[in-house]
C-alpha cells in the first residue's frame, strides 16, 4: 500500500484568478487541505493570509527537486482542483513512479522527490473529480464544482427535484453577497408558511403550501452548496440546518394536524398515541446510525447499502410525498393510521439492519 502524500506545492498562476468567490490559490491550498495534506508550499508567490487556512504554508522561488523519495503532489499553475481529484491521484500514486493528470491544458503531478521537477511522463486523464483550468468560463467551472458537491445523506427528492433546481440558484447567489445563513434563514420561513398552508381548506391553499415546501427545500439544498463553494461551513451553519429542518418539519405536522381537525374523519387519540411512538423510535434508531455511520461503513455489507441507500432518504424531506395527494384528498385520516403503522415498520426494520452491521464491524 502506498504511504499517504503528506506534502503538496501549488505552482502559482500570476494572474491568481477568483474561482466562485474564492482565490485560486487560497482555494486550491484548501482543498488540498481537506484531502489530508499536511505541507503546502507555494511556488512563485507569496502565501496567501486567511484565517480558513489551518496547514502550515511556505514560499518557494521555484519547483525543486527534494533529497528524499517520498511522494509529493504538485498541482500546476491555473489548475482547478477538488477534493475527489485529489484522493483519486494519491490512490493511484505509486512510490518511484512520476504520475501525471491532465485535462484541458490544467495538468496535476505526483512525484518521487528526486522527479517532483521534472513535469515529464504521458499524462492520463483524470478519472474523479474536477480538473480544469481557471481560463475556462466561469459557468463551466461553477457548474463542474457544483456536481461534485454531493451530499451522502440526500433524499430521493434531493437528487430528483431540489438538486436540479438548486445549482442554478447556487450560481446566481455567487454572484451576491448573500451569506449562505441568510439563505438558510430564508429557507427556514419560506418552509414553515408552506407546512402551516397545508391545513388551508382549498385546494389552491394546500398547492401553495406545496409550492412553498418546494422553494424552501431548494435553498436547503442551495446555502450548503454556497457555503462548500466559498470555503464558509461554520457551526452555526450547521446548526441552522438541523434546527429549520427541524422547524419545518414540525410546521407540516401542525398544518396537517389543523386539516385534520376541520375534517369530517378524526382519527382516534390511540392512533395517534402509536404513530408518536413509532416516530420517537424512528428518532432514536436514526440518531444512533448516524453516530455510528464511520464505524459501521467501515465493515461494509449489504446492511450498510440498505440503510443508507434505502432508509436514510426516507428520514429526510421525502415523507413530505406522501402528505400531498392525502391533503388533495381530504384523507388525512388514512395518512395518519398508515403512517402509525409505518413508522414502526420503519425503525424495527432499521434497527435490525444497525445491529447487523456493527456487530459485522466489531468482528
Amino acid at each position: 500500500m502506498t504511504a499517504p502524500i503528506r506534502e503538496a506545492f501549488v505552482v502559482a498562476d500570476p494572474r491568481d484568478p477568483t474561482i466562485a468567490g474564492v482565490p485560486l490559490v487560497v482555494r486550491t491550498i484548501l482543498v488540498l487541505e481537506r484531502a489530508g495534506i499536511e505541507l503546502v508550499t507555494v511556488v512563485g508567490q507569496t502565501p496567501p493570509v486567511d484565517a480558513r487556512i489551518r496547514v502550515p504554508v511556505t514560499a518557494a522561488p521555484a519547483l525543486s527537486a527534494a533529497a528524499d523519495d517520498a511522494l509529493r503532489l504538485v498541482v500546476g499553475p491555473g489548475a482547478v482542483i477538488d477534493g475527489a481529484l485529489v484522493r483519486d491521484v494519491q490512490a493511484r500514486a505509486r512510490p518511484t513512479h512520476l504520475l501525471a493528470v491532465e485535462h484541458r491544458g490544467a495538468r496535476v503531478w505526483v512525484a518521487p522527490g528526486p522527479l517532483i521537477s521534472l513535469n515529464g511522463g504521458v499524462p492520463a486523464p483524470p478519472r474523479a473529480g474536477v480538473l480544469l483550468p481557471a481560463t475556462a468560463p466561469a459557468g463551466v467551472l461553477e457548474r463542474a464544482l457544483l456536481r461534485g458537491l454531493e451530499n451522502a445523506h440526500d433524499g430521493y427528492l434531493d437528487r430528483i427535484l431540489y438538486r436540479r433546481l438548486s445549482r442554478p440558484l447556487t450560481r446566481l447567489l455567487l454572484r451576491t453577497s448573500l451569506s449562505p445563513n441568510v439563505v438558510t434563514l430564508v429557507g427556514i420561513a419560506i418552509g414553515i408558511v408552506g407546512g402551516l398552508a397545508l391545513g388551508a381548506a382549498s385546494v389552491a391553499g394546500v398547492a401553495a403550501g406545496v409550492a412553498s415546501l418546494v422553494i424552501s427545500g431548494v435553498l436547503d439544498c442551495s446555502d450548503g452548496e454556497l457555503a462548500r463553494l466559498r470555503f464558509a461551513e461554520s457551526r452555526l451553519g450547521h446548526w441552522l440546518d438541523m434546527a429549520g429542518d427541524t422547524v419545518v418539519h414540525l410546521a407540516v405536522l401542525g398544518g396537517l394536524a389543523r386539516r385534520l381537525m376541520h375534517g369530517a374523519a378524526v382519527p382516534s387519540w390511540p392512533v395517534f398515541a402509536v404513530l408518536a411512538l413509532g416516530v420517537a423510535g424512528a428518532f432514536a434508531v436514526i440518531s444512533w446510525s448516524e453516530v455510528a455511520e464511520d464505524r459501521r461503513r467501515r465493515a461494509g455489507g449489504w446492511e450498510n447499502r440498505v440503510l443508507d441507500g434505502v432508509l436514510g432518504p426516507l428520514s429526510t424531506r421525502d415523507w413530505y410525498v406522501f402528505v400531498v395527494p392525502f391533503a388533495l384528498a381530504g384523507r388525512l385520516d388514512w395518512l395518519v393510521f398508515g403512517a402509525a403503522i409505518g413508522a414502526h415498520v420503519f425503525w424495527v426494520a432499521a434497527l435490525v439492519l444497525l445491529v447487523r452491521a456493527l456487530r459485522r464491524a466489531a468482528r
